[in-house]
């Protein structure tokens, strides 16, 4: 009898193996999963490192709630004033780096972390009230006896003049509000596109701080104009969900703010163009002019409103403009 032969398979040649391709459906799904995967080990393992880090580097204020303050402060024993950095929206006190580099020995620095940012406690609710009596806890704890400069950028611009207003000109120096949000053009922007966008942005950071995305690659340009030494702790600050959800929280809470009405320091103004509709943009910081009697306006057209605290050269005038006394 002649042994049977098995048949090929349909589509084999007679002696050649049949090579079984995945198709690019599939294909593409596992790549979607291996990403995500990858992603959210990626995220996970920054946020581990980065709390470690901030941990090391960065002391923590007790707050008389049971609640603590990041901070990263300095106070020579020579020192003749103080200056606390309000931060912007989203950005830790880092942003102030280059700032803090080019002030004098002589100057004591407090950069804090607002509730719920970096490893400050979260205070849920918080208006504006709870906000200073942070800040007077700051003064108390880092800069008594001192003359304090209050410096704010963006949001906490607002915040320093609006807490300068409140305390009036006990113990304060001056003060210098960069690129600072206008609570009234924030308000009037409310039901526009340009707010809806600012919240869905906000949103979908916190989404892509969850899913890790964000250090790989994050939606908006917060960090990129920064020294690779400074970003790498911006990476690690942002990649954090609840960062971004905080500053929701802060966005939408500074739209019930009350305007500042007037200062009894002096005032520092300083306002960066590019990037925005320049002449609207201007006119909107010229009224911030109007807060004191004794103020100036610093207008740069070559920077953006990250970059005027990111770039060194810009860091250094901003620096300028904290000594009491200056007129740069």
């Amino acid at each position: 009898m002649r042994a049977q032969q098995s048949k090929p398979y349909k589509g084999e040649k007679m002696g050649v193996p049949t090579v079984r391709t995945m198709s690019f459906e599939r294909t593409v799904a596992i790549g979607v999963v291996g990403l995500c995967l990858s992603s959210l080990v990626i995220g996970t393992r920054t946020r581990v490192v980065g709390r470690r880090r901030r941990m090391a580097a960065f002391s923590m204020m007790p707050r008389v709630n049971g609640g603590v303050v990041e901070v990263d402060h300095r106070r020579p024993p020579d020192a003749a004033f103080g200056v606390i950095f309000f931060n912007g929206l989203a950005l830790p006190h880092e942003e102030w780096s280059w700032v803090r580099e080019h002030l004098p020995e002589n100057a004591a620095c407090v950069g804090y972390n607002r509730p719920g940012h970096g490893l400050s406690s979260p205070l849920r609710g918080a208006g504006l009230e709870e906000q200073f009596q942070i800040v007077d806890e700051l003064r108390t704890y880092y800069l008594d006896g001192l003359p304090v400069v209050l410096v704010g950028h963006s949001l906490g611009g607002y915040l320093a003049a609006a807490y300068a207003e409140s305390r009036g000109d006990a113990g304060l120096s001056h003060v210098v509000m960069v690129d600072t949000t206008v609570i009234d053009d924030l308000r009037a922007t409310v039901g526009e596109l340009s707010d809806s966008w600012a919240r869905q942005q906000l949103l979908l950071e916190c989404l892509w701080a969850a899913a890790g995305l964000n250090v790989l690659r994050p939606i908006g340009t917060f960090r990129e104009p920064f020294a690779e030494e400074i970003k790498s702790s911006l990476t690690e600050y942002q990649a954090l969900p609840r960062t971004w959800a905080t500053a929701y929280r802060e966005y939408m809470a500074a739209r019930t703010y009350p305007p500042v009405s007037r200062l009894t320091v002096p005032l520092h103004v300083v306002t960066a163009l590019k990037g925005t509709n320049a002449v609207k943009h201007r006119a909107s910081q010229e009224r911030m002019v109007e807060l004191s009697d004794r103020s100036w306006h610093h207008v740069h057209e070559d920077t953006t409103h990250i970059g005027i605290v990111a770039e060194q050269t810009h860091a250094k005038a901003l620096a300028e403009l904290i000594v009491p006394g200056s007129r740069a």
